[in-house]
């Protein structure tokens, strides 16, 4: 009984957390999504059905597609995330290292005992920052396919495009597109010189006035580039 109107309670809690923010930030959640009390939300995102957010930061426009489960992420602005996708999180060797069971290389004590005193392997990424959880980095105007899976220490760059069921076990550039088991490069969304300009310009750090005077210009990277190059 008090398991339940404890259940009660946080429901309670997190649905005037809700209220509070779809009124301050312009933030809209889907039913029966979750975010837990250390994420930062930025404003005008979006958390879909069954959505769960952990421990995470969402920058501004982002969004989280349905039954999408993420942990430990630092997420850049106006950054597309699709559905089913999730974080994994522990490595385990898988060479030099005889067996991949953790009793050979934790102290964890995963199974209820553990050979070694030490710590002899690293299961778990370093975080970002000091003092902040996130230990996945997922860029700014990043558009991540549904049912794609972000292994634990990866870093998505700007710009970057991740294809629908792709497992990213490793860096990806910025501006570029991938896909497989594991990911790899399919092709650079430009040209290299627009790449270069669309870093340096790192229009999503501009104000949101700047951007929506310029957003007629966003459906073609010459007109874009031009413009800017031109001193407008």
């Amino acid at each position: 009984m008090i398991d339940h109107l404890k259940n009660i309670a946080s429901k309670f809690v997190l649905f005037l957390i809700k209220s509070r923010l779809s009124s301050k930030k312009n933030i809209r959640f889907g039913p029966n999504s979750y975010f837990s009390k250390d994420t930062i939300l930025e404003g005008h995102n979006y958390l879909s059905t069954n959505s769960c957010l952990m421990s995470s930061e969402l920058g501004f426009a982002s969004y989280i597609g349905e039954s999408s489960n993420l942990k430990k992420c630092k997420i850049g602005k106006y950054t597309s995330i699709g559905p089913d996708v999730k974080c994994v999180f522990g490595n385990h060797p898988t060479h030099t290292f005889v067996s991949t069971h953790p009793a050979f290389f934790s102290t964890r004590q995963q199974s209820g005992f553990t050979f070694v005193e030490e710590q002899l392997f690293d299961e778990f990424a370093i975080p970002l920052e000091k003092g902040k959880p996130y230990t996945i980095e997922i860029g700014n105007d990043v558009w991540i396919g549904a049912r794609v899976t972000i292994l634990d220490g990866v870093k998505i760059g700007d710009g970057a495009i991740i294809a629908s069921g792709s497992l990213v076990n490793r860096d990806i550039e910025p501006y570029t597109i991938v896909g497989g088991i594991p990911a790899k490069e399919i092709k650079k969304r430009f040209k290299q010189e627009h790449i270069e300009f669309l870093k340096a310009l790192a229009w999503w750090e501009k104000d949101y006035e700047w951007i929506k005077s310029k957003s007629h210009l966003f459906h073609d990277i010459e007109e874009l580039s031009n413009y800017i190059d031109h001193g407008s």
